[in-house]
């Protein structure tokens, strides 16, 4: 019954989700890295759904133009942007399913932001794609977000693809008026 109530809450809040406040859908972990996907709303109202490509484990990378200019990396999270409906997000999510069976080396970009330490997500940039061979056999997508003079690059395996896509389809269910 309690867990009845709390879901009851989670859709009327979510319903009305807070400008510059990530409301996840669904998360899951491989290889020490976490990934999710989740809704957000901009300053100027602009929904969209989003997927996270994992936190960054490279948090000290640095990029030198010359022996004297060099940075460290600040990025700690990705994201790119599904679309700003559950269909949209849909087709987003079989696209990149469709590119595990591309030739390697194959490249696309996304629409792509970081996420800031406030967990804000940041400017919109460019993300680019490209099919990569797994080490243990098999494919994943590496994903090269630049910011400034920081780049930083996250795999992300089709396994999470399938799993992430299974979990809004089970929200989309669940709360069928949150989802546009």
């Amino acid at each position: 019954m309690a867990f009845v109530a709390m879901m009851s809450v989670a859709n009327v809040s979510a319903q009305n989700i807070p400008v510059g406040m990530r409301m996840e859908i669904g998360e899951t972990e491989r290889d020490k890295s976490e990934y999710s996907l989740f809704t957000y709303k901009d300053e100027d109202g602009t929904f969209g759904y989003y997927l996270s490509l994992g936190r960054v484990t490279k948090i000290l990378g640095a990029i030198r133009d010359d022996i004297t200019d060099m940075s460290f990396d600040d990025i700690r999270e990705t994201s790119i942007c599904l679309g700003g409906t559950k269909d949209e997000a849909f087709a987003t999510l079989d696209s990149i399913l469709a590119l595990y069976n591309e030739e390697l080396e194959t490249s696309v970009e996304f629409q792509g932001r970081a996420v800031t330490g406030s967990g804000r997500l940041g400017e919109p940039a460019t993300s680019q794609c490209v099919v990569k061979k797994n080490l243990v056999g098999g494919k994943r997508l590496q994903f090269i977000f630049t910011s400034g003079k920081r780049q930083v690059s996250t795999y992300l395996p089709k396994s999470v693809v399938k799993d992430l896509r299974r979990d809004l389809k089970i929200d989309v269910k669940l709360h069928p008026k949150q989802h546009r």
